[in-house]
Parts: structure tokens; C-alpha cells; sequence
């Protein structure tokens, strides 16, 4: 990045284009005359769909001009014939060769926050095209202007520290967990090349922090953002390489993204990524995505939906996207009641325990999914299939070595007999009749097995020659061979270097990049004997361009020089590739072959078949050619021996560090999902446990926690039981032995937590230090947020009604309209929110001016005020949120605020009528929507010190601390002065709706839905029912004409008969 901006900054103004720029970008902005550029709308956040048109617009002007949007400023520095400062996507090409290589899809605003934007000074007013987009490149430049500017001044109070590594990502991983797990720094052994087609090794060269002793400072990390990475190199390869990463504490996080959709359905997406079952592969690694503990979010996810469903309808050929981020958690680091049984660190990495049969099948399961392009059965309909739609699971990601990495990680933090699952996970490999093409990979998956440490076949534990009379291998005589596969000792693994004649390259460098496309390759060793042809191909090799020279005495590279031209230099293709000696030593000599070969799919068939042949050979030879051809004890520049004996310390490390005394059972259906997890505690003979269970007495069940259950023996004894994915306690099956002294429990999994019972969304962690933390909300800054504009109903009511709208599942659409009528709590508050934004929007017909003063009551009065004092944009999420303060009532306060709350009812506040359920769902919100915005730290007499968070669910109870109230601007009661005597009271929150986790329930934000359900959300406020004539402030349209409004389906009915002629009309 610093060079592409160095190179931008050298050139040379006024820049011309050259013509092939010139030429590139004049097709492009031709393809783009009648397109509509959907993805743009993500930088307008809830504003969408004022986006549409001028997003598309926006990208077009880019792609004629070459400046953003095409703004009259920078066209006017631009000047005559584009001479100038162009934006530096087109001013500098990114290829190597400086021709003209920018993604087609690149949009200089997507990355900014829009949304203030649009709403503020463009929706519905009357301004010319490209008036609207000089407004919006402004707010994008003057964004990214207080973003530097803030960035240098952190960096100026040394409050940044940035380490960049110019590296292939995952080898980095894998670098760090051998280094932090086994203190092993790199900085003459490399195990690794830093990144593919370079021949640099990868080396910890010291420059990160140490301590005194030169240990590394940075020990694990509290959170790893991949970005969309997982796009590029697969999901299942972010997990393995991150998990051991993250230090094990409640803060702990990795976070994914994705634009690719792995499926049609988001629901489906995650799994589909995964290749399995999600609650169990979360079981065998150790993470948690949280939508499986929180499964709403305050992310404005709903909008994607709509982008998905604009997309679907408009590109039907296309590859599908949808944005979708996932946070990964330790299992119980969310859960105040685990916590309080275990500490921060392994304890919160729970292990389960597996019965071999039951790991083997689901894993080779997985294993199906990530090489599903080598099943021939499959293989013809996939190609079919991605003429309509392309997914992200149809690209070719993983190795053996990406499987194997993912059996690591397994191992690590599994229970079971793994000498009995290995031979039956391999015997179903090798039994398979789908994988036919997988079957040439049998001898580089036992390699990674022994190489990462996982499982050591017996051919691999020693040099050949050595086993060669122990397992009775037929090897060739020494005599027939030299260098290293002439010696006695012979290594387990040995590297072949295959060294590619550039010109037999020209089927990719004398073709268009188009219709090259980006073919995978693997290497194939060959062994003929006599009328037999065995074939083994090797997916895991490296490759660089350069110059590389034999030392035949001593079997290394003498030279090994890269040409850094690479793919437009003139160097041959050196191909680096680890294979089991054995099978170099079997057969003669001169049957042997070792061949760069295209993967055989249908794509590259299409494209490569005329040109190489059937077989998609590109470079053969023998292992006589002496200038093409060799066998190296190591990887030129690399010690993989060593690397090799690193790895199983690594192994034996992590096994040990995370062994357990309780680890759960998981009972599987059929191997393919864990359905119940069982946990038996044993008492010691004598303990006042076994004694009493000896006695007779009672043990009960309780279920605390999403994760946790008490078990009580008798008045006295208790012990709690921790599960590591979130469990039906209600649910659960005792089984005791009272002579024995040990009890049973067995409990299903949870497919989504229980919101009625935990809302672990709203719980708040308290560390030793009493620091807080939250679970299923962010932080904000509500100060910096830019406010929306409710002046005028017209402009935001459109926007706002639907982007509410997409905070119900298509569960939720159908609920009764009735507050308390659902039995939903999480339905009702939906209601709610949806309701208060919109009156304080002003959507209220009855009302001449927006409500500002909310009151929550029950049957039994008014529970809680809250007092809005101003909506904004939350930017992050894409969403907004209700700048407030709340007054939860209690008994005292009431009676001391009597007067005032009388002078208040004549300001008009607006009753929001909460069921019992849904009051107790506000009381575990509140200290949450105040933490998220809290500017203000909590004092040592602070009440959650001693007490739960919250303080209480009960009615007419407080459930917040009052280390936050009082903390009100001086301008408080500026707008409503009746609010004046609450101020001491009051609590600053940040309200938002909240939606569901769309990987777990599915929105009805789709534009068909929105017809329906966003009327539910965006109510007549303050209207009638057309048929009873009752007052509701929930009242649903009619879907097909949207004018006439029931309060219940009943109503509906009721009215069909004479409305059916008007709605006709």
C-alpha cells in the first residue's frame, strides 16, 4: 500500500492516461450506461432506498471521468483531455506491469458512511444530479479529512502502535501459535516462505514488542479481524489458523466477514461456509459464532437482506453477495454464571468429549464438503447450476493440508480414543466412492498427518530405507539412484523442486487474462510399472519465478535467486513441492515422472482442453533431467525438519495445557450433529456428597444460564455443571447412582438460546477488576453521531418505516398486534422500539409536533420514563438510535416526583403499553443500552459490585446503578422544560431496534415483505381500526391496497366483504 502511494505521489502532473486506460475505461463505463450498481447502497446505512439511483450514478460518473462520482471539483483540476490529478485507482495501476488493472467493480465511496448524507441535505429535495453528487463526494472527503486528522493525533500521544507484515496471512497464523505456544522465534529458522511466488522465507525477525528476557510481549490476542479474507482462502481455514491465537478471556473475539454468499438462503450461509452442522463444529473447535448466544443484533443487518433480494432480481447469472459478519466467542466467556465457576484462561475453553465412531464420521463429513469439486457424481450439475447462480462454496479453497490443520485444531480441543478414530476416519476415505479424483491425494494426506502432528502413518516415522525390512516396503535398489534418494538415510519427507521452461507457459501469459481466468494447479508425481501407472497429486507446493542451481553432492540448491518480475519477467516456474520418500523409492527409476498438471473441473476443461490435452499437462519430465528435475532434504531457504518436529511439540503442548476434569459427552445423530451433551460428576467415597447421595436425599435440577445448571443434593450441597454450547436445561435427563456416588445429566442443545428466559443479548460482564463488558450490544459515541433530521415527516418517514420494518423474523410477521397478546416478549419490544422512533419522528397524525417523553406501563401504571432527546445515525451498524435518558420508577421516587409527573402528563407523553414479560425484557436491557454509551466511570460503592446486573427485574424496582444519574447536558429540559425536576435521575441510554442475527432467523426485509410487515412497524399512530373504530397504535395496512388498517385479523375479516370493492380499485 505505501508503494502504490509512493508511486502515486512521484508521478508526474498534470498525469495523463495512456490509451489502454483510456480504452479500458471506455468500455467499462459502456457497460455501465443501463446498470444499476446495487452494492453502492450499503455507504446510505438505513437510507437505501434513496440510494439507488444516485449510488448508480455515482459509479457510473467514476468509471467516464476517472475522479469519484465524477464531482465538479476534482473534474475541474482534472482538466482538458483528463490531464491531471485522476483518483489513484486509474492514475496507477495496481499490476505489476502498469497496465491498466482495475476491478470493475471499485467505487471510491462504498467505504463511507453516507447516510447524514443523504438524509440531511439530498432526499427530496429538488437538486440536479450532479449537485447531489458534489454533496456527497464532499461528506466523503471531509470524512476521511477527520479521520486522518484523529489518527494523527493518537499516533502523536503514542496511542497507536502498528506493526505491518507484508505476508501470506495464514502462514503468519501458523507461525504464531509454534511461536506463542512454544516461546520458538523464527529469526534464523524458517519454517515457512512469507507469501506465494516468493522465494523470501518467513522470519520473526525480533521487531515485535519483547519483555526483558526477548520473550514475545504480545502473548495471544483479545480480538482478530480477518476482514473478508475468509472470501479468498475459506472460512474453515480463518478458524484453524486464528482459534489458538486468542487469548482465553471474555474478551476474546475473532471476528470474519464475508460479501460472498455461501448459499441463497442467509440462514443457511454460515453452514454452508462450514461444510456441518454449526453448534457442532463450534463444539470441536472451541468458538462460538454469537448469534447462537445472542441471536438478535443491533447491526442494521436488515439492509443486506434488501440488497439480496434487489440483487436476485436483477442478476440472476451472477455471483451472489451478501455481507454478513460473525463474531467468534469461547463458549462460556458470555456467561456471568460459567464465569463464576471458572476463571479467565483454559478453563473457558471447555473440551467434549467424542466416541470415536461418532468424531470419524462427522469429520470425514466435512472433509466431503471441502473437496465436494472432486466428486464426479456432482461435479457436471454443479457446473450446470453455476450458470444461474455462483456461491462462494463453489470455489476451490482448501488442501490435505487445510484438512489436516482443521483435525489439529480438533485434537486439541476434543476428548477421544484418537488411535481408534484415526484408522476409521481413513478407512472411510479410502472407501469412498465419490472423491474419485481424491483418491490421488491419499499420500499427501498421511504426509500432513504426520507433518502437523495429528496421526503418524508407520511409513513416515522413519526414512524408508530404515522401515524397509520392519513393514516389508519393496524399494529399489540404492545403487539405481543418486543424491539423497541414494543414501541410507533417506528422509521420511523429501522436497522435490520442479523447474518449469517459461515457455511452456505460454497458455497463460499469450492469452487474456479473461480467458485465462485463474485456473488452480497441482503437481503429479507418476510411477509406471510395467502396464500399472500409480499417481499421487500434491495440492500444498510453492512457487516463485527465478533462477535455481543444483549441488548434486550435496542434494541442496547451490542458487535459488527470484527474478521479483514474475509473471512478466522471463524466469522459469520453480515448483517446491514436500512428498513421502517411499513413493519416490518404489518401481524403477525410470517410470518415475513429476508433472505440473491444471485441477481437472469443468472450467478449466472448457478453457484449457484444445491447448494442453485431456490430461491438462502443462510441464512433464523424469527424474534423469538433470536440469528440470530434483530431490532436496529440505525446501531451498527453509529447515522443514525441524519445522516438522515443532509442529508435534506444538501437539503435545496444547493437549496437555487443555486437559480437563469435567468434559461433556456429545450424543450424535448418525455422526452428523451433536444433539445433547452429557455430564457425569463422580464423588469421592466418604465425601459429605457420596454420603448424602447414600442417604436418600434429593437431587434436583436448576437451570441458571443458558451454559449452566446447579445440581442440589439435599437443603445444602450444590454443584454447578457447565456446558460448552448453550443447552435446554428444562429439558434435561438425571440418571444417579446413589451407591456409586456420581450423577448423570443430559441436556439437548439449544438451535437458538431461549430469549424469553436469558436475553443473553442483554447481559453485561464484570471482570475481577469489575470492568464491564458487553455481550450482545457495541459501544457508541453518541456524541460524534450525526443527528437525523425529523423536521420533516415527509422525507424520513418512508425510510424509517421500512428500515423498522426489517427488525421482524418471518416467525414474528403473523404474531398478534395486541401488546402482551404475543407469546413473544422479544416481538413485543420490536413493537415498541418501532413504535417510539416513529412517534418521535413525528408519524403520529394526531400530533402536530414529534413526541419527546415515552412512557412504559403495564396494567398496573407507568414503570419507566424515557426522555428523547434526539435521534442520530449510528454509523458503525448502519442503523440509528435514540439519544435518551431513562428514569426507572420505584415506590420513593414516585411519591418525591408526584407534582412533576403531573405537570408532566400535560406535555402529552405518549404510553407505551409493555406486558409483564416485556417490562422485565426493558430491565435487563437498560444497564446495557446505558453502558454502551457511558462517558461517565462507575464509582467504588457502585452497586453491581455487589449485586447482579441488573440490580432487579422486578416491578417498581431499579435495575440500574446510579453511578450514571445526574450525568445530564445543562440543556436538558431546553426543549421540554417539565422535565427539569427529573434531571437528578435521569440516565443517559442509546435505544436502537434491534434485528435478527441473520444467520440464525430470516427477516421478512425483503421488498415483498416489506409491503406487509413494515406497516406493523410503521403504525397508523394515533388512528382507528376501520372496522371497530378502536384506537391502536398498532395498526397493520392491507396488504394489497395499503389504505385501509385493522387492529386484528378478526377486523380484517370482518370488513373484507365491503372493502374488497374499494381495494379493487
Amino acid at each position: 500500500m505505501r508503494e502504490y502511494w509512493t508511486r502515486y505521489s512521484d508521478a508526474q502532473l498534470p498525469f495523463e492516461l495512456d490509451q489502454s486506460a483510456r480504452n479500458a475505461m471506455f468500455l467499462r463505463s459502456k457497460e455501465n450506461e443501463k446498470s444499476l450498481f446495487l452494492q453502492g447502497v450499503r455507504s446510505a446505512g438505513p437510507l437505501w432506498s434513496d440510494a439507488l439511483d444516485i449510488m448508480s450514478d455515482l459509479f457510473r460518473r467514476y468509471w467516464e471521468t476517472g475522479v469519484a462520482g465524477g464531482n465538479s471539483e476534482d473534474l475541474e483540476q482534472l482538466g482538458p483531455g483528463q490531464k491531471g490529478v485522476l483518483n489513484p485507482m486509474f492514475a496507477i495501476s495496481s499490476a505489476p506491469s502498469g497496465e491498466f488493472a482495475v476491478h470493475y467493480g471499485t467505487e471510491p465511496l462504498l467505504s463511507f458512511h453516507l447516510a447524514p448524507a443523504f438524509q440531511g441535505t439530498i432526499s427530496g429535495q429538488s437538486l440536479s444530479a450532479g449537485a447531489k453528487i458534489d454533496r456527497l463526494v464532499q461528506a466523503a472527503k471531509k470524512q476521511f479529512q477527520d479521520w486522518c486528522s484523529t489518527f494523527q493525533d493518537l499516533v502523536k500521544n503514542n496511542q497507536v502502535y502498528l506493526q505491518i507484515i507484508c505476508c501470506d496471512a495464514i502462514a503468519l497464523c501458523f507461525e504464531y501459535q509454534l511461536e506463542i505456544t512454544l516461546d520458538a522465534r523464527s529469526r534464523e529458522l524458517a519454517r515457512a516462505y512469507i507469501k506465494p511466488w516468493s522465494s523470501c522465507p518467513l522470519v520473526l525477525d525480533g521487531q515485535l514488542p519483547t519483555t526483558s528476557s526477548g520473550k514475545p510481549a504480545i502473548r495471544q490476542f483479545d480480538v482478530i479481524d480477518t476482514s473478508n479474507l475468509g472470501d479468498h482462502v475459506g472460512l474453515i481455514n480463518m478458524v484453524t489458523s486464528c482459534t489458538p491465537l486468542l487469548r482465553p478471556t471474555h474478551m476474546a473475539s475473532l471476528c470474519t466477514e464475508s460479501l460472498l454468499a455461501a448459499s441463497e438462503n442467509p440462514t443457511t450461509s454460515l453452514s454452508s461456509a462450514l461444510g456441518s452442522d454449526v453448534a457442532t463444529f463450534s463444539l470441536v473447535t472451541g468458538l462460538i459464532p454469537t448469534g447462537f448466544l445472542n441471536p438478535v443484533t443491533m447491526d442494521g443487518v436488515c439492509n443486506e437482506a434488501i440488497l439480496q433480494s434487489l440483487s436476485n432480481a436483477k442478476e440472476s447469472a451472477a455471483q451472489k453477495q451478501y455481507r454478513l459478519r460473525i463474531h467468534w466467542k469461547l463458549p462460556l466467556s458470555g456467561d456471568n454464571h460459567a464465569r463464576s465457576s471458572v476463571e479467565d484462561g483454559e478453563g473457558l475453553r471447555q473440551r467434549v468429549n467424542f466416541e470415536p465412531e461418532d468424531l470419524a464420521t462427522y469429520l470425514f463429513g466435512i472433509y466431503r464438503k471441502m473437496f465436494a469439486d472432486e466428486d464426479i457424481t456432482s461435479m457436471f450439475a454443479r457446473a450446470q447450476r453455476i450458470k444461474s447462480s455462483v456461491f462462494s462454496t463453489d470455489m476451490q479453497r482448501y488442501t490435505r493440508a487445510a484438512a489436516v490443520a482443521l483435525l489439529r485444531l480438533v485434537k486439541t480441543r476434543s476428548v477421544t480414543d484418537w488411535e481408534e478414530l484415526m484408522p476409521r476416519f481413513l478407512n472411510k476415505i479410502e472407501g469412498d466412492q465419490s472423491l474419485v479424483v481424491g483418491s490421488n491425494s491419499l499420500q499427501e494426506l498421511y504426509m500432513h498427518l504426520t507433518v502437523l502432528g495429528v496421526w503418524t502413518n508407520p511409513a513416515l516415522t522413519e526414512g524408508p530405507r530404515q522401515l524397509q525390512d520392519k513393514l516389508g516396503l519393496s524399494l529399489r535398489s540404492r545403487s539405481c539412484d543418486k543424491g539423497i534418494l541414494g543414501e541410507v538415510n533417506v528422509p521420511p519427507i523429501v522436497q522435490i523442486v520442479l523447474v518449469v521452461p517459461r515457455a511452456r507457459l505460454k497458455p497463460f501469459t499469450n492469452r487474456s487474462p479473461d480467458l485465462v481466468g485463474t485456473p488452480g494447479i497441482h503437481v503429479s508425481v507418476k510411477q509406471h510399472i510395467g502396464q500399472v501407472q500409480y499417481e499421487n497429486h500434491f495440492y500444498s507446493f510453492h512457487c516463485c519465478f527465478g533462477k535455481f542451481e543444483f549441488d548434486h553432492a550435496h542434494g541442496t540448491a547451490s542458487t535459488f535467486e527470484e527474478d521479483e518480475k514474475g509473471w512478466l519477467g522471463t524466469a522459469d516456474l520453480i515448483i517446491i513441492c514436500p512428498v513421502p520418500a517411499f513413493g519416490l523409492l518404489t518401481g524403477p527409476r525410470k517410470g518415475l515422472t513429476v508433472a505440473l498438471v491444471l485441477n481437472s473441473n469443468p472450467e478449466n476443461m472448457a478453457r484449457f482442453t484444445q491447448i494442453l490435452g485431456m490430461m491438462m499437462v502443462v510441464f512433464e519430465t523424469n527424474f534423469d533431467d538433470r536440469q528440470r528435475a530434483f530431490v532436496c532434504k529440505d525446501a531451498p531457504k527453509l529447515d522443514s525438519t525441524h519445522s516438522y518436529s515443532m509442529q508435534k511439540q506444538w501437539m503435545e503442548a496444547c493437549v496437555k495445557k487443555n486437559q480437563q476434569h469435567l468434559e461433556p459427552l456429545a450424543k450424535m445423530h448418525m455422526g452428523e450433529k451433536v444433539i445433547s451433551l452429557q455430564v457425569r460428576v463422580g464423588f469421592t467415597e466418604g465425601s459429605e456428597e457420596s454420603r448424602a447421595l447414600a442417604s436418600g436425599v434429593a437431587v434436583t435440577i436448576t437451570t441458571t444460564s443458558l451454559h449452566t445448571l446447579l445440581v442440589r443434593i439435599g437443603n445444602q450441597l450444590t454443584r454447578h455443571l457447565n456446558f460448552p454450547f448453550p443447552v435446554k436445561g428444562s429439558q434435561s435427563k438425571t440418571r444417579i447412582a446413589r451407591k456409586s456416588s456420581w450423577i448423570e445429566v443430559e441436556c439437548p442443545l439449544h438451535a437458538v438460546p431461549d430469549i424469553d428466559e436469558f436475553d443473553s443479548w442483554t447481559q453485561i460482564i464484570s471482570d475481577a477488576e469489575h470492568n464491564l463488558s458487553l455481550c450482545g450490544m457495541t459501544r457508541i459515541n453518541l456524541d460524534i453521531q450525526p443527528l437525523v433530521n425529523v423536521s420533516t415527516k415527509s422525507k424520513i418517514s418512508p425510510w424509517l418505516s421500512n428500515f423498522l420494518g426489517g427488525a421482524l423474523t418471518h416467525a414474528e410477521k403473523d404474531l398478534p398486534l395486541d401488546p402482551g397478546c404475543s407469546p413473544n416478549p422479544l416481538y413485543d419490544l420490536k413493537q415498541s422500539l418501532g413504535n417510539i422512533f416513529l412517534q418521535f419522528a413525528g408519524m403520529n397524525p394526531q400530533v402536530s409536533k414529534p413526541i419527546r417523553t415515552f412512557q412504559l406501563a403495564n396494567e398496573n401504571g407507568c414503570h419507566t420514563t424515557i426522555f428523547a432527546n434526539g435521534m442520530r445515525h449510528d454509523l458503525d451498524l448502519g442503523s440509528v438510535v435514540l439519544d435518551a435518558f431513562v428514569i426507572p420508577f420505584t415506590v420513593p421516587r414516585v411519591m418525591e416526583l408526584r407534582s412533576a409527573l403531573g405537570r408532566l402528563q400535560d406535555t402529552q407523553p405518549v404510553t407505551v403499553e409493555v406486558s409483564d414479560k416485556e417490562l422485565v425484557l426493558w430491565k435487563r436491557m437498560l444497564p446495557g443500552l446505558a453502558e454502551r454509551c457511558r462517558t461517565w466511570n462507575h464509582k467504588s460503592t457502585c452497586e453491581y459490585r455487589s449485586k447482579s446486573i441488573p440490580l432487579s427485574t422486578e416491578e417498581a424496582q431499579n435495575p440500574l446503578c446510579r453511578c450514571g444519574e445526574g450525568k445530564v447536558p445543562a440543556n436538558f429540559a431546553k426543549t421540554v422544560k417539565e422535565w427539569a425536576p427529573f434531571a437528578k435521575y435521569a440516565v443517559r441510554i442509546a435505544l436502537a431496534p434491534v434485528f435478527p442475527m441473520p444467520y440464525i432467523e430470516e427477516s421478512v426485509a425483503n421488498m415483498k415483505m416489506l409491503e406487509s410487515s413494515a406497516p406493523s412497524l410503521a403504525p397508523s399512530l394515533g388512528a382507528k381500526c376501520d372496522e371497530c373504530s378502536r384506537a391502536s397504535a398498532r395498526l397493520k395496512s392491507c396488504a394489497k391496497c395499503g389504505r385501509a388498517r385493522y387492529c386484528s385479523r378478526d377486523c380484517q375479516k370482518k370488513a373484507w366483504k365491503a372493502h374488497k370493492k374499494e381495494c379493487r380499485k
